[in-house]
Order: C-alpha cells, then sequence, then structure tokens
C-alpha cells in the first residue's frame, strides 16, 4: 500500500511538471460567427515576432507581458516555431515565427497560406514582422514594426525605434512614432503625424508612384521624400540643421512653415511653373536654363548618275528610317528643361532641396 501510494504521488508530481513546463496553452471563447482560437507563447520582452498569412487583416498591439498571445476566428490551430539557432528552450524565445491554418484547410505546410483575421499581443519591446497580400493592418506600441500588403491599408502607431512599411495598392499611415523610417507605397498616399528621429543617424524616407505625400510635425534631421504623379506638403516646424529633399514629376509641393524658419533653398524647377514664396528670399543664383541642342543637320547627299550595280545593294536607305529617331529627343528635352535656383531666408540654418519637372513649389506661413 505504501509504495502504491508513493508511485501515485510520483506521478500526479510529474504531470504537474510537465503542465508548468508547457510553453503555449490555448483557450477558446465561443464568439460568432464561430469559435476564437486563442493561443500564448513565452517570449523574450525584446524579441522579433513574425506573422504571414496569405490573406486577412491583422491587428498588433504591445503590452507588458512576456509572451504572445494570438486569436482568430478563422483558424482552427496557431503554432509557434521557434527560428532561433539555441537548442535552449527552457528560455524564452528571441525569434518567434506564428503560424496558422483555417478552417477547411489541408493539413499542410501553414507559412503565408491561411485566410484568416488575427488579433496578436507582443511584448512593448519587441520587433514585429507581418504581412499580409488581401488585407489591412494595424500596429501600435512595439519598438520596431516591418509591414507589408499588397492590396490593403497599412496604419502604423507609437513605435519607438524603426518602421518599414511597404503597400502595392493601399494607403500608409504613420502616427506618433520615431526612429529611422521608411514608407513606400505604389498606388495609395501615405500620411506622417509626429514623428522625430533618435539619432542624428536615423533616417527619414518615404515614396509613392501615384500617390499624395503628406508630412506634419516631422522632426528629422535628414528626409527624403519622392513621387512620380503625387503632391507633396510638408508642415511644421524645420529640424535644426536639417537636411530636406524632395523631388516629384508632375505633381505640386507645399511647404508650410513657422514665421520664423530660417532654410536655404536649393530648387530645379520647370520653366512653366513657378515658386511662390511667402517668405523673403534672398536669390544667390538663378541661372537661365541651357537651351536644347538643336537636331543635327542631314548631310546633303551626293548624286551618282551611275551607280555600280554591286553597290546598289549597299547603299543606305534614305528618309523614314532616320526622320522617327531625329523628331522625337528634342521634345522630351524641351518639356523638361529646368531652372536652377539657389535662395536664403533668414540665416539658413536647414537646407531644403526640390526638383520639380512639372510642379509649382509654395512656400507657405503658418
Amino acid at each position: 500500500m505504501t509504495k502504491k501510494l508513493f508511485a501515485a504521488c510520483a506521478v500526479a508530481g510529474l504531470i504537474l511538471s510537465l503542465a508548468g513546463s508547457t510553453l503555449a496553452h490555448d483557450k477558446i471563447e465561443s464568439g460568432e460567427p464561430g469559435e476564437k482560437i486563442e493561443r500564448s507563447f513565452p517570449v523574450d520582452p525584446q524579441g522579433v515576432v513574425t506573422l504571414c498569412v496569405a490573406s486577412g487583416t491583422l491587428n498588433v498591439h504591445g503590452w507588458e507581458k512576456s509572451e504572445i498571445r494570438v486569436r482568430s476566428s478563422d483558424a482552427v490551430q496557431i503554432d509557434f516555431r521557434r527560428i532561433e539557432r539555441t537548442k535552449d528552450t527552457s528560455k524564452p524565445a528571441t525569434r518567434v515565427d506564428v503560424m496558422l491554418m483555417e478552417k477547411g484547410a489541408p493539413n499542410v505546410k501553414r507559412d503565408c497560406q491561411a485566410l484568416a483575421n488575427v488579433e496578436m499581443e507582443v511584448p512593448t519591446g519587441a520587433i514585429v514582422q507581418v504581412q499580409t497580400r488581401d488585407g489591412d493592418i494595424f500596429i501600435a506600441g512595439v519598438a520596431g514594426a516591418y509591414a507589408g500588403s499588397q492590396n490593403g491599408d497599412i496604419a502604423i502607431e507609437r513605435v519607438a525605434k524603426l518602421v518599414e512599411a511597404g503597400s502595392v495598392g493601399g494607403s500608409i499611415s504613420l502616427k506618433d512614432s520615431s526612429g529611422r523610417i521608411n514608407l513606400n507605397s505604389a498606388g495609395g498616399s501615405v500620411e506622417v503625424f509626429n514623428v522625430r528621429a533618435n539619432s542624428e543617424d536615423d533616417t527619414f524616407e518615404v515614396g509613392t508612384v501615384s500617390g499624395d505625400i503628406q508630412l506634419v510635425r516631422v522632426s528629422s534631421p535628414r528626409v527624403l521624400a519622392k513621387t512620380v504623379s503625387g503632391t507633396m506638403m510638408m508642415s511644421g516646424p524645420l529640424a535644426k540643421s536639417g537636411n530636406y529633399g524632395f523631388t516629384s514629376m508632375t505633381g505640386d509641393m507645399v511647404f508650410a512653415m513657422p514665421s520664423d524658419a530660417s532654410f536655404q533653398l536649393n530648387a530645379k524647377v520647370s520653366e512653366k511653373h513657378s515658386i511662390i514664396s511667402d517668405f523673403p528670399l534672398k536669390y544667390l543664383s538663378e541661372p537661365t536654363p541651357t537651351p536644347p541642342a538643336p537636331p543635327a543637320k542631314k548631310a546633303p547627299e551626293t548624286k551618282s548618275t551611275k551607280p555600280a550595280d554591286k553597290d546598289k545593294d549597299k547603299a543606305p536607305k534614305a528618309g523614314p528610317v532616320i526622320a522617327p529617331i531625329m523628331i522625337a529627343r528634342p521634345t522630351v528635352v524641351v518639356q523638361y528643361a529646368l531652372r536652377r535656383i539657389t535662395a536664403v531666408c533668414g540665416s539658413g540654418d536647414a537646407t531644403i532641396s526640390v526638383a520639380s519637372f512639372s510642379g509649382t513649389v509654395r512656400l507657405k506661413k503658418i
């Protein structure tokens, strides 16, 4: 009897020990339209968490716990895969890949294949890498964010160290963040509010193809913005000794700054468009553009009364082969002829460099 009691206690102790060392735990909640599955996993407070789905909206929030919590009403299984080199599983993971399998899907590899909306909490010091093909992304309250969506919008708030986001057909919004920033959208707009640098090495880069760019209170020391056919607008005070570079092919540029702003303007603008300024500018140079070179004249042809039969096939054919090439090039050069302008307002603390091939540049007081 004593031996049986001892064995029972040992088994019970082993079960409790195994339960205490389980890394992940599941929780199923009742929800509409179906059941919501939830799973948690311990992670290093400054770990890296990746999440990728084929289609679905992703919501990621930072919290004060040293664990990941993932919830979805579209998935039937949530797995966590450690992708770090260490084999010591007793310590919290420093790199974790979150994988899902949606309802009705075969039990196959689940990386980036699920069609599911996902909610996820991660430590505030974590770096998250999330991607979806068709769906929106929202990230808030983390140390770093990498986000990519093909046909969805991306909204990011309160990120402390770095942000990289890209969308093909959607817009991008960034608020109340700091550090190194890189934002790119092909067909959508980009809006940024209250962004600053953590160090003088932090850069801010943004680019679009056909979307507008709006920057409000961006105090990074180095700002680079490019668009093909969108409008650019920057509003707020300039960083001391800041360097701002803006390039647009067909869009207008508006810079709204405090009345005491001090800057040097280096501009390349089209002959057909102007620089409109509310600030008193001291022009240092305004050279006239170099006119395009005239098309080369065709050398006169010498006629031969009796060309040799053996050279008849070797003679160059005149007219249509050469004419289209000679006409096309001067037209493009004239259309994009630029004026180079250098001007100073105040003591010229910051530098604003703009290149606009067919848009108006406006310097506005706020």
